[in-house]
């Protein structure tokens, strides 16, 4: 993504505007490569919370996640969720190269926010945008392109609702 469409959307400008914002990219392009290859969990959840991803108590976030690297500070995750490995969590999507696909399928930029007590198993993607509701289940390899109701299991690509977990979690 540019630097000037990031400026836009943080309302930054002139020179300044570029300083912070290569900062901010370089301090979290840093902060990146040592969460990605941090064998401790929480040093590898403080480094994802140093980049600006919003991250509440007793979350677990597995080896080799990817989280949004320009907009980290628009995905939110509730307590005690859990992420597995090689999961992709995004805020926005954008084509990179000057195609006119660019007009079909615009830059997007949108808040991603995982509930309280969800387990995301491995090698899961989630889209912009997405809100999975508290204590959900998103089955291995799944891509979630829209809203998990709370206490649902999902899976599939795209992800599809597979069962109310309501009974299960009011025992």
């Amino acid at each position: 993504m540019p630097a000037k469409e990031v400026l836009e959307f943080y309302k930054l400008k002139g020179i300044s505007g570029y300083i912070i914002y290569g900062f901010r990219f370089m301090r979290n392009f840093v902060l990146d490569k040592m969460a990605f290859f941090c064998p401790v969990k929480s040093w590898r959840t403080q480094l994802h919370r140093w980049k600006g991803i919003k991250i509440g108590k007793g979350v677990y976030i597995g080896h080799e996640v990817i989280f949004d690297r320009i907009f980290p500070d628009q995905i939110e995750i509730g307590d005690y969720t859990s992420i597995g490995d090689r999961a992709i969590i995004t805020a926005h999507a954008n084509i990179p190269s000057d195609t006119p696909l660019r007009e079909i399928y615009p830059r997007i930029i949108k808040r991603t926010v995982i509930g309280t007590g969800v387990w995301i198993m491995p090698n899961v993607t989630i889209i912009p945008g997405v809100n999975i509701g508290d204590e959900s289940v998103i089955a291995t390899g799944s891509v979630v392109t829209r809203n998990v109701d709370s206490r649902t299991l999902v899976a599939g690509v795209p992800a599809r609702f597979i069962k109310d977990l309501n009974s299960n979690l009011d025992k």
